[in-house]
């Protein structure tokens, strides 16, 4: 699965793990999480043109999320956002060569910081 392999290739390079360190709050939201929600919190959602999507699983929860949040389902889905929720560059899918990764890393870890 690219999600690992980006884990285990990319994410331990001695260049991009001290960012993932350091620099950012990491959040991993897993979407093939299969624990069950909550009663109350289990849902179906009204995707639109008859498309209705059940939530049942945590992992279900964190793919509506990614669905409905950034209109993408691709995993891994990389997106860095600042602390109020806002998208700091444009989200990457997939998995990338280590230069790549580190060049949306920076890119985003620059602009948070010119806007602090």
């Amino acid at each position: 699965e690219n999600c690992r392999k980006m884990e285990e290739f990319v994410w331990s390079e001695p260049d991009i793990l001290p960012i993932l360190q350091n620099d950012v709050v990491l959040a991993s939201l897993y979407v093939d999480d299969k624990e069950e929600l909550p009663e109350d919190q289990k849902t179906k959602i009204d995707l639109g043109d008859g498309q209705i999507k059940k939530v049942k699983t945590i992992g279900d929860r964190w793919s509506l999320f990614q669905q409905v949040n950034f209109n993408n389902n691709s995993q891994p889905h990389y997106v860095l956002i600042t602390p109020d929720g806002k998208v700091i560059n444009t989200p990457v899918s997939g998995y990338m060569p280590k230069e790549d990764f580190k060049k949306f890393l920076e890119c985003g870890v620059n602009y948070y910081k010119t806007i602090k």
